[in-house]
């Protein structure tokens, strides 16, 4: 998907199904369904109940919830602890009809797209990046394996301002 066409749908829809996927949904589509979440609920938005928003991955997660420091973002961005405690990892293999559902698929790499992704949803694919102002394919990278807090945040800080970009366009748009 196009960002153009992107914005044509989002604009002429009356519900507004949105998923955020990445490798394990344990780091990048969590932040990205609460802090869209928040700011969406911070929003100058006027319908902001056409949106569900959720995120979803494609490896298997085994006893893993949440990346501690993904946590630690998201209290920081003030998301209520027991909205970070209902997040499971939700693998979308198990969960095909949020795929055909859904408005659009919001991804982090084109390797989310290109490879984990099954080629029949790959038309409401979209990269995060994509959605900002410049329209730039940028690969935000999984920072899963990163030991320190404050590099790991810089990762979701990208995330948050492409989030921020989003919202200002809806809002622009007068949805």
């Amino acid at each position: 998907m196009e960002p153009d066409e992107f914005w044509n749908i989002i604009s002429n829809d009356d519900k507004i199904h949105l998923i955020f996927l990445c490798g394990g949904n344990i780091c990048r589509s969590p932040f990205a369904e609460m802090e869209f979440e928040q700011l969406l609920a911070d929003s100058e938005i006027k319908n902001k109940e056409k949106f569900l928003i959720q995120s979803g991955g494609f490896i298997f997660q085994k006893d893993v919830r949440i990346h501690p420091f993904t946590e630690k973002a998201l209290l920081e961005e003030g998301i209520p602890k027991n909205r970070i405690d209902k997040h499971f990892p939700r693998r979308m293999r198990k969960h095909k009809d949020d795929l055909i559902n859904a408005t659009a698929l919001i991804v982090m790499t084109e390797s989310n797209r290109d490879i984990q992704l099954p080629a029949k949803y790959r038309d409401k694919a979209i990269l995060l990046s994509t959605l900002g102002l410049s329209n730039k394919v940028v690969n935000i990278l999984d920072p899963a394996i990163i030991k320190e807090y404050p590099q790991y945040l810089e990762i979701l800080d990208q995330i948050t301002s492409y989030l921020k970009n989003m919202i200002h366009k809806i809002e622009d748009l007068g949805i």
